[in-house]
């Protein structure tokens, strides 16, 4: 009853302030001590839930792990039918390896997490059963991967505890690290060139972050995974099934960190995509031609 009153209250207030673990919409949440595993705050992190598109996390470990970044992947005939969020690649055109990489985790574009599976695996079920393999290699037993994206599919699932197991090796890539904790990419197309800007929120409005990965879909809801950096300590906070992304997030971390972002701030942070050339060929002009004879 007391619970009722209060979420109550919180639903009337203008600008809420989540600030009581009692309002974290999450499914399945987790906070933990990168190092020592000790577990900070956490529900039901057993709990297997869709991931969304954090899995472009297993994916981009094994496509640093198998190619330099330097190698030209050629997207298949059928990326046009992947649905967003996308880059717009084209299906017989050669875009770098790392662009795409970069692409996925920090456009969390679909499409080039599918170009990249079909070049390593050769097709995408290949390449899941290598997810399956790196996943268990890691310690998460209590995941399913079936694709490389993470658009939902019943048998694909995860936990919070294996996300943020997976997410701590990771980090062990310098080069993971790197791309995830950049704010802009700038993507080269030909002669467009689009500004992706980070999903990750944090980036922008929390000096602690070090850098996550967002997802969502209809059927998973919104996740999470990311870290962040107090008193030399890195916490890994994973999070699925969630109905209020930024608000479940700044709850949880509210039990690590005396300031957290404002409303506003994460709100102003929301990543907005920018077409920085596009070039367009002109069409030429209609000459007007008297039709009085000129003598």
């Amino acid at each position: 009853m007391r619970r009722s009153i209060f979420f109550v209250l919180f639903l009337l207030l203008p600008n809420p302030i989540f600030a009581y673990s009692d309002f974290v919409t999450a499914q399945s949440y987790l906070l933990i001590d990168k190092d020592s595993l000790q577990i900070i705050e956490g529900k039901d992190f057993e709990k297997r839930l869709p991931p969304a598109s954090t899995t472009k996390v297993v994916t981009a470990l094994i496509a640093l792990d198998r190619l330099s970044g330097n190698e030209f992947i050629t997207p298949p005939r059928d990326i046009l039918s992947i649905p967003p969020s996308k880059m717009g690649l084209r299906p017989g055109k050669k875009y770098r390896a790392i662009d795409l990489i970069k692409g996925m985790l920090i456009k969390s574009a679909n499409d080039a997490a599918y170009a990249i599976a079909c070049h390593i695996g050769g097709n995408e079920e290949r390449f899941s059963e290598l997810m399956n393999e790196k996943v268990r290699e890691i310690g998460a037993r209590n995941s399913n991967f079936r694709n490389a994206s993470g658009l939902y599919d019943p048998d694909q699932y995860t936990t919070c505890y294996d996300l943020a197991l997976i997410f701590r090796y990771a980090l062990k890539s310098h080069r993971f690290r790197e791309i995830l904790s950049t704010r802009y990419f700038d993507f080269k197309d030909g002669k467009r060139v689009v500004r992706f800007q980070n999903h990750d929120r944090f980036l922008f409005c929390f000096g602690p972050a070090i850098g996550g990965k967002t997802g969502f879909t209809r059927a998973s809801r919104h996740s999470y995974v990311g870290a962040f950096e107090k008193d030399g300590k890195i916490y890994i906070l994973s999070m699925l099934g969630s109905e209020d992304l930024w608000g479940d997030a700044l709850c949880i971390l509210r039990n690590l960190f005396e300031e957290v972002p404002k409303n506003k701030e994460i709100e102003n942070a929301k990543a907005k995509d920018v077409m920085l050339t596009s070039y367009k060929k002109k069409k030429a002009k209609a000459r007007n031609i008297s039709k009085r004879k000129i003598k």
